[in-house]
Formats: C-alpha cells, sequence, structure tokens
C-alpha cells in the first residue's frame, strides 16, 4: 500500500510518523476546536493507522477502543457531527 501525499481533506487524520499525526481541522473550526484537536493529535497519534486518510469520527471509536477515553471519543464524534451535518453541505437541494 502507497502512503498518501498532499493535502488533508477537512474533518480527516493521516499518521505522518510513529509518533505524530496529522488532523485537519473542518473549515470554519473554531480557535478552541482547533487547540483541542492539536493536543488529541499529540496525545493519541498511535490509534490512527498508517497508510490512509482517516475521517476523524473512526479515529474517535479507535481512540475509544483501545484506550477506553470515552471523553475524547464523544468530543470528537460531536466535532465531526457539528461540521458534516448533510444539510450544510454546498448543493444539498434536500428539503424537509
Amino acid at each position: 500500500m502507497r502512503r498518501r501525499t498532499g493535502p488533508i481533506c477537512p474533518g480527516y487524520v493521516r499518521r505522518i510518523s510513529p509518533t505524530a499525526c496529522s488532523v485537519m481541522p473542518f473549515t470554519g473550526s473554531s480557535v478552541e476546536d482547533m487547540e483541542q484537536l492539536r493536543h488529541l493529535a499529540k496525545q493519541y497519534a498511535r490509534q490512527v493507522p498508517f497508510g490512509l486518510d482517516w475521517p476523524v469520527n473512526f479515529w474517535a471509536d479507535k481512540i475509544g477502543w483501545e484506550t477506553e477515553d470515552q471523553a475524547a471519543r464523544v468530543w470528537l464524534n460531536a466535532y465531526f457531527s457539528r461540521n458534516n451535518d448533510p444539510a450544510l453541505q454546498p448543493g444539498n437541494t434536500t428539503r424537509h
């Protein structure tokens, strides 16, 4: 499997070394959200598999299962849900 290179899509995480990962925040994220992502990237880099870019919610589940840190899992899942609402995506014309 080839390693991913190039820019990371918003809302994804990539492991760049055995002890470091890179997280791309969603567009419009607050400073507090970016600081929290940076902190989690330092603390839980080992929970990101090598090789591909992974969505933040997948990373949250890995953290929850492997380290049992449910607070980090809940925060990452809420961050993903808050910024990944299909109704907010450009071009979505679905009406409810």
